[in-house]
């Protein structure tokens, strides 16, 4: 463990090429594409179009190392108003270390503060996020995930 503190604070618009940087470090651990993991992207779907989504960042040094994202919404299994983890990313400059477990409880304390009574998310299923769900007391629940690609907007005019 180093002896520099993770700090966790509130992602600005500023912080889109850090979260590009380290979505794209997530994205060949998991073996996913990097190819949308641009500042521009990250900064017109997280800070631009929806105001919905709460963005946190890690930091070690004043630099981010990791990232997390999660959402409102509802679900009728549970009766009303839920948080949708999106992601918790950390970059490998910040593994190992805390930051992980740093930004799953900010969360926590970011979605008891919502009108939120539950908290659900998918996981790459790697070790240490794995890890990390169960000792949070989380129960793991078998689900299939699916995908739909090509949702953008036609351009105006065509």
């Amino acid at each position: 463990m180093s002896d520099t503190e993770i700090k966790i604070r509130a992602a600005r618009p500023k912080d889109a090429a850090a979260i590009g940087r380290l979505s794209a470090q997530l994205n060949e651990v998991v073996g996913c594409s990097t190819e949308h993991c641009t500042p521009q992207g990250i900064k017109t779907s997280l800070f631009q179009h929806d105001t919905s989504f709460h963005v946190l960042v890690a930091e070690k040094d004043e630099v981010p190392v990791g990232y997390a994202v999660w959402h409102a919404y509802y679900d009728s299994g549970h009766g009303g108003a839920g948080a949708w983890l999106a992601e918790v990313c950390v970059g490998a400059e910040g593994r190992g270390e805390g930051t992980g477990r740093a930004l799953f409880e900010a969360v926590v304390e970011d979605v008891k503060a919502s009108p939120a009574t539950f908290m659900m998310w998918t996981s790459s299923e790697t070790d240490a996020a794995d890890g990390l769900y169960r000792s949070s007391g989380a129960e793991e629940v078998s689900v299939q995930r699916w995908t739909l690609h090509g949702l953008e907007g036609e351009d105006e005019g065509g």
